[in-house]
């Protein structure tokens, strides 16, 4: 990726535009005091975690789990997925 190379004065002036530009077009900016770069702005990365309707793909190439830890995870995960049911629709 190359960034962008600006001084702190561009970027404090042009702020907005410039957080814009990472935002919406994934630019790294380099901010320079001098002839030194002082900061890099980067676009934000996505999560780490994974869809909850993975999560059976998931738990199936998981750890062995003995029955009385297999019996509270399910109920765990039942209390999750009812929970998800639950939530009304803010759009109906």
């Amino acid at each position: 990726m190359n960034a962008v190379a600006l001084t702190v004065t561009e970027f404090s002036r042009g702020l907005s535009n410039f957080l814009s530009q990472v935002q919406y077009q994934g630019q790294a900016l380099d901010i320079q005091r001098g002839k030194r770069v002082v900061a890099r702005v980067l676009p934000a990365m996505a999560s780490a975690g994974f869809p909850i309707d993975q999560l059976d793909e998931v738990l199936a190439k998981g750890p062995l789990l003995k029955t009385r830890e297999r019996l509270a995870m399910a109920g765990d995960v039942r209390t999750v997925r009812a929970s998800l049911r639950a939530k009304a629709d803010p759009w109906a």
